[in-house]
C-alpha cells in the first residue's frame, strides 16, 4: 500500500484527463511533469476539484476504465504535492508530478489482482484481457491481416456476408443510417442480436452478484468500439466455468486478431455487408 503522497493515475491514450477531456495535460513522454489544479475542494466529498489519483493501479482502472476511448489507457506512478487528501477509494491534490509510465510487469502484475473476481480462473482472465488491451493499441497495419480476422468472425456467425471498407468512420456510420435503411438495420440486428444473445446467455449464467455488478461497472466505462471484448470476456469466463456450452473464445476469435492488425471501427452498413474502417498512420 502506498502512502498518500504516492499513487497512480489514468490517462487517455493522447494525454487526456478520462472523464474531463478537454486538451491534453501531458505529452505523454516527458518526466518527470507536473500537473496544477486552481483550486482543491478538501470537503469530505469524494468527487471534489483538483487532480485525482489512486492508491494502486486496480483502483485508478476501476474509476477511469481501461479502454475508455476505445485505446488503452495509460497508467504513470505519481507523486502528490503535501496538501493530498483521501476520499473513499480517490486521493485529490492541487499538484501533481508525474514521474514514470508504468511498465508491463507492474501492469499486468495488477491485472492480475484486478482480475481476483474471477477466482480460479483469475491468470486466464487477466492473460484475456491483457491481449485485449494490446489489441488496441492497433500495433499493426495490414490490411489483409483485418480482413482474414473479420471474415473469420462472419464464419463463426455464420453469416455469409461480404465485406466493405470505408475511409472513415464518419463514413461507415453514415452508411449504416442512410443506405437502404431497412436492410442496414436488420444487418445490424443479425449481427448485434447474436452477438447479444450469446453474452446475455452468459452474463444470466453469472452466479455471483458482487462480482457480477463489479465487472458490469468495468464494462459501462468504456468506449461503444472497444465494448464488445467485454462481451467476449463474459463469454469466456462463463463457458470456463462450465455454465455455458460454448467455445470460450467464440466471441474473441477473428475480432481481436482484427484490431491487431489495425481495425478502427466495423459494423453492419447494408444488406449482408460488413463496413469496417482502418486505424489512419
Amino acid at each position: 500500500m502506498t502512502n498518500l503522497y504516492d499513487g497512480y493515475k489514468v490517462f487517455t491514450h493522447d494525454g487526456r484527463p478520462p472523464f474531463r477531456g478537454g486538451d491534453p495535460v501531458w505529452d505523454g513522454k516527458t518526466v518527470p511533469y507536473e500537473i496544477h489544479a486552481p483550486h482543491l475542494d478538501t470537503s469530505l466529498s469524494e468527487c471534489g476539484a483538483g487532480i485525482n489519483y489512486c492508491a494502486s493501479i486496480e483502483q485508478a482502472w476501476q474509476i477511469a476504465g481501461m479502454w475508455p476511448t476505445g485505446r488503452p489507457s495509460v497508467v504513470v506512478r505519481v507523486e502528490a504535492s503535501k496538501d493530498a487528501i483521501e476520499r473513499g477509494n480517490k486521493r485529490r491534490c492541487s499538484q501533481l508530478t508525474v514521474i514514470e509510465r508504468c511498465g508491463e510487469p507492474e501492469l499486468r502484475a495488477a491485472l492480475l489482482r484486478f482480475s481476483s473476481l474471477f477466482g480460479e480462473h483469475a491468470q486466464t482472465m487477466a492473460d484475456s484481457q491483457w491481449e485485449w488491451m494490446v489489441a488496441f493499441e492497433r500495433s499493426r497495419r495490414n490490411v489483409r491481416d483485418v480482413e482474414r480476422g473479420l471474415r473469420t468472425a462472419l464464419k463463426i456467425r455464420e453469416l455469409d456476408w461480404k465485406l466493405k471498407r470505408f475511409d472513415t468512420t464518419r463514413e461507415a456510420r453514415e452508411a449504416w443510417v442512410a443506405r437502404e435503411a431497412r436492410g442496414a438495420w436488420e444487418a445490424r440486428e443479425a449481427w448485434e442480436a447474436w452477438e447479444a444473445r450469446v453474452a446475455w446467455e452468459a452474463w444470466e449464467a453469472w452466479e455471483a452478484r458482487e462480482a457480477r455488478e463489479a465487472w458490469e461497472a468495468r464494462e459501462a466505462r468504456e468506449a461503444r468500439e472497444a465494448r464488445g471484448a467485454w462481451g467476449a470476456l463474459t463469454v469466456q469466463y462463463a463457458a470456463l466455468k462450465g455454465w455455458t456450452k460454448q467455445d470460450p473464445l467464440l466471441l474473441t476469435t477473428g475480432i481481436r486478431d482484427a484490431y491487431v492488425a489495425g481495425l478502427e471501427m466495423v459494423l453492419p452498413t447494408g444488406p449482408k455487408e460488413l463496413g469496417w474502417v482502418m486505424v489512419k498512420p
